[in-house]
Parts: C-alpha cells; sequence; structure tokens
C-alpha cells in the first residue's frame, strides 16, 4: 500500500492528551497544511484562530459538552465511540468536550452556501498533517452553537473575526496519551459502481 494512504488509514481521533504544549515547528506545519486546503473558488477566506489559553479553551470545552446534551440526558445517550480514546458520549465524567487539549483550532469561514464544505477541507488537512507528524488530534462539531453564546461573542470580537463569518467546527491537537484506538472495520457495501 502506499505510505502516504497507509497514514491516512491509521488516523483516529484522539481525545487524551500529554500536558504539555505543541512543539511551535510542528504547529506551523500543520497549519499550513491547512492553509494549503482548497476552497470554493479559491477564495482563500477562512481564518484559523490558534488557542493555547488553556482558560479560554477549559471555558469553551464546556460550553461545547453542555451544548453535545443540551435538553438531553446523557445518560439516555447509548453510543460507544472509543474505548482507548473516550468521548464526552462514553465517559459522562468527562466535563470538557474539547478534552483538555493544549491547543484548539476553531476555523472560521464566510457564511456561504460552501462554508461547511472549505472549514471541511481545513479540518481534514490539519487532522493528516498532525498525524503524520506524530500528534493526535480530534475534530469537535458544535461550534457555530459555541460561538453564538455570549461568551463566544466576545472571544470573536476580541479575535477580530469579521461579522460575515462562521464558526464551523473545532480541531484539539496536542501529545497523545494513552493507548491508540485500533481500526474498526469498514462497512461493506459503501462504493457503488455504476
Amino acid at each position: 500500500m502506499n505510505e502516504l494512504i497507509e497514514k491516512m488509514t491509521t488516523r483516529h481521533a484522539i481525545r487524551r492528551f500529554q500536558k504539555k504544549q505543541v512543539d511551535e515547528n510542528l504547529l506551523q506545519q500543520i497549519l499550513t497544511a491547512g492553509l494549503y486546503a482548497p476552497s470554493a473558488g479559491n477564495n482563500q477566506y477562512s481564518r484559523i484562530v490558534v488557542c493555547q489559553d488553556s482558560e479560554v479553551n477549559e471555558r469553551l470545552g464546556r460550553i461545547s459538552r453542555y451544548m453535545q446534551f443540551k435538553g438531553k440526558d446523557p445518560k439516555t445517550i447509548s453510543h460507544s465511540i472509543s474505548a482507548e480514546q473516550p468521548s464526552i458520549q462514553d465517559d459522562f465524567t468527562i466535563m470538557n468536550g474539547f478534552y483538555d487539549a493544549p491547543t484548539v483550532l476553531t476555523i472560521f469561514t464566510r457564511d456561504s452556501q460552501y462554508s461547511h464544505d472549505d472549514a471541511a477541507m481545513i479540518g481534514e488537512n490539519i487532522l493528516l498533517a498532525a498525524h503524520f507528524l506524530g500528534l493526535g488530534a480530534c475534530y469537535v462539531g458544535r461550534t457555530g452553537e459555541v460561538f453564538a453564546t455570549e461568551y463566544g461573542q466576545q472571544l470573536r470580537r476580541k479575535w477580530g473575526i469579521p461579522e460575515d463569518m462562521v464558526a464551523v467546527c473545532n480541531i484539539i491537537i496536542g501529545y497523545i496519551d494513552g493507548p491508540v484506538p485500533c481500526s474498526k472495520p469498514r462497512k461493506e457495501g459503501r462504493i457503488i459502481r455504476v
């Protein structure tokens, strides 16, 4: 198998991180990979906010967790995501939806028909770059809801995010702590040849 394809098939969501901050050289490589992602019409309008402030990340992570279970009893959600790298749906004692990651990226894009597409492209490049460089990373949704809160709006203003942009996703990054998940078998019938 091609080395690049093999790396792509071994990337997994990581939610347990060591306490140390991501090396700046590695982070710059990851961010560069994100900037080179395709964008609709090559608009390159997206912004990647890098937050390494543990207090801000903790507060946003708690809001993110709250948004996941808003109006629901977490104990009624039976879904196993990962025994090795549990999610907030696997372990209800995890209070931070960013899993105490030392680096949290927020991807903002122009509010348009292609905003989620542009952010997904950036996010995937970042996830793969982190994996290739030996770091753990995880895509976290609910970002639009988090940044619609009063605290989220305060941060947007503080960070200078233009009004015509929407918060689409977060990518959490750090050095892996604990076991890496095993690949789950791929479901049959997902490729249709015509």
